[in-house]
């Protein structure tokens, strides 16, 4: 299974229109939505919440473990794990 599978499966949708990088956003509660990023120039990772409230600051999210098997598997895919 592709890792854009395994993030679908979860409930994640790949987000358009992100130039150096991937992003994944998942529609979490009614009023936030939760984020999965991988930047291409620093290969780094981040899982965050964001608010649709301009007055509340985005957070870290927790990471399940099929969060962090589809996480794996995009890192494998990216050939950043070499």
């Amino acid at each position: 299974m592709k890792a854009k599978e395994m993030f679908e499966k979860l409930g994640y949708e790949l987000y358009p229109n992100v130039k150096d990088g991937i992003s994944y956003k998942m529609k979490w509660e009614i009023s936030s939505t939760c984020w999965v990023d991988f930047d291409f120039i620093d290969k780094t990772i981040d899982v965050y919440i964001t608010s649709d409230s301009p007055f509340e600051q985005s957070k870290p999210d927790r990471i399940s473990l099929d969060l962090l098997q589809a996480i794996n598997k995009q890192v494998e895919e990216l050939g950043w794990n070499k």
